[in-house]
């Protein structure tokens, strides 16, 4: 029996821009949004089918147009759900595309001569994870309806954003699809951030801060300040690589829209994810960066007139002001808002969750239900993703959560010190700072459960780990690793394998 042949994909071009394409497509979908036009399902389901050929047909000659459409269709994903009206259960535009990959994924039409199934530090934890999350959304949806049909849609609805990472992993092959990936996600992030400001701009004076706040694609405030401080560092790190060369100085334009997306939904656990953010790319940038921020730190600590008035509006209402004759002591739970007490009082209630159901926890989605018995504010979310993962999944799910957070962090670090690609360098910078805001916006509500915001959190981890591969195929990455952390960058010493690298 002779051995099957695979078929290897044709070199993309160098000169490869659908990025182009799929900005045009990402501004149709925005306007879409922006005009709130409904669409009638025959219009819909006639653009659907014309949309599916096309794709159907180019995507057997070029995947990677596949995942393109899906990449830029995730942000709009909740906004314009694609479900035809409700024709069938999870015929929807994610799915569809999705199964588009998976077929491509499965039968290994393009398996360019590697296994079909690619193996990284990230695959057993994320599938422990899956595990775990299984088990706690079986126990929540039958303690809640007892409904196995229930339990099979909320495990897929809660997995979809995870799945991205092995459908790009196995997929995106080459540096030239993850090039555009990684600028159709920049384009995606760049024309929310538009479409939040227009939403504001177009607001008017509403009478109150609180209503003046911006959902935007997430159509909730703080989750849109979560989505911006994930993906906004992206094309700061291309301009920090860069400085020395004049275009780059474009991508400021989009860094500073998306600061502006933040201030527009006065949320405060986003402009203090923003700042984490702000320190993580600089610590590993440069030490010189790290302390001039640190100084404008200080200065604007002493000088608040300097900060933009929304935001000291903003900040300024986490503290109560102190009764006429008596003295503020600070920052306290006795003296802060009352929105920020029922949060610690709403987070200790959840320790004593976690305390009470410390392996299993309570099942997933039940942590809103099941506080009021540890507090006496009703129902309410933990308004924090470490809590609630603990509480309703058990310690171990976020202990496994944690290590792939961990995973992510290194990897994407050691990526940015070895490579000698000056992409993927690049966006392995802009990650980082992407992951320092991750880190602390996850402190103050769940940001990870949706898959407009947290999709390209996996896509990129995924194409951070095939940079990685590539590097090591190609010789490119050559110096060890540092501990994260110390010092300067390290040279990079050309390793001897007796392969040229190949660019």
């Amino acid at each position: 029996m002779t051995p099957r042949t695979v078929r290897p994909a044709a070199a993309p071009a160098s000169d490869d821009r659908s990025y182009i394409w799929v900005a045009a497509v990402i501004c149709f979908l925005a306007w879409v949004v922006i005009k709130e036009i409904i669409i009638p399902r025959p219009i819909m389901v006639a653009m659907a089918l014309l949309a599916g050929v096309f794709l159907f047909f180019k995507g057997s000659q070029k995947p990677e147009l596949v995942t393109y459409a899906l990449v830029a269709y995730l942000p709009f994903s909740r906004e314009l759900v694609g479900d035809f009206g409700g024709l069938a259960t999870a015929f929807n535009f994610t799915n569809i595309l999705m199964i588009f990959i998976l077929w491509v994924w499965f039968t290994g039409r393009y398996a360019q001569g590697e296994p079909r199934w690619i193996s990284t530090p990230l695959n057993v934890p994320i599938m422990v994870f899956i595990l775990i999350g299984l088990i706690s959304i079986c126990r929540g949806s039958y303690l809640d309806v007892g409904d196995i049909g229930v339990v099979i849609i909320n495990y897929k609805r809660w997995i979809t954003p995870i799945v991205l990472y092995f459908l790009v992993l196995n997929t995106v092959k080459d540096r030239i699809t993850i090039r555009n990936v990684g600028i159709i996600i920049m384009i995606a992030t760049t024309v929310a951030a538009l479409m939040a400001i227009y939403d504001y701009i177009d607001k008017g004076d509403v009478g109150s801060m609180e209503k003046s706040r911006i959902g935007g694609i997430a159509e909730q405030p703080n989750q849109l300040a979560a989505f911006f401080n994930y993906y906004m560092f992206l094309p700061l790190g291309f301009f920090i690589m860069n400085m020395n060369k004049a275009r780059y100085w474009w991508l400021l334009v989009p860094f500073m829209l998306c600061f502006r997306g933040i201030m527009v939904t006065f949320s405060r656990g986003g402009y203090l994810s923003f700042a984490l953010g702000a320190y993580f790319i600089t610590f590993f940038r440069s030490k010189i960066l790290l302390l001039l921020l640190v100084l404008a730190t200080y200065i604007i600590y002493l000088n608040p007139w300097m900060l933009p008035a929304g935001i000291r509006y903003r900040m300024g209402q986490t503290v109560k002001e102190a009764p006429a004759g008596e003295t503020s002591s600070g920052l306290s739970e006795a003296n802060i808002d009352t929105s920020s007490r029922r949060r610690v009082e709403v987070w200790r209630a959840g320790l004593d969750m976690i305390k009470d159901n410390p392996v299993f926890g309570v099942g997933y989605g039940l942590f809103p239900y099941m506080v009021k018995y540890y507090w006496d504010g009703g129902e309410m979310d933990s308004h924090n993703t470490y809590i609630i993962l603990a509480a309703e999944m058990g310690l171990p799910a976020l202990i496994v959560f944690l290590w792939i957070i961990w995973l992510i962090l290194w990897n994407t670090a050691a990526l940015y010190y070895k490579t000698k690609d000056p992409f993927a360098k690049a966006l392995a910078l802009g990650w980082l700072g992407g992951l320092g805001g991750l880190l602390l916006s996850n402190m103050f509500g769940s940001r990870l459960d949706s898959q407009e915001i947290s999709g390209y959190l996996w896509i990129l981890s995924a194409l951070i780990m095939r940079l990685k591969i590539l590097d090591a195929r190609e010789g490119v990455a050559a110096a060890p690793v540092r501990k994260i952390g110390y010092g300067k960058r390290p040279e990079a010493r050309e390793e001897r394998h007796g392969e040229r690298a190949t660019r």
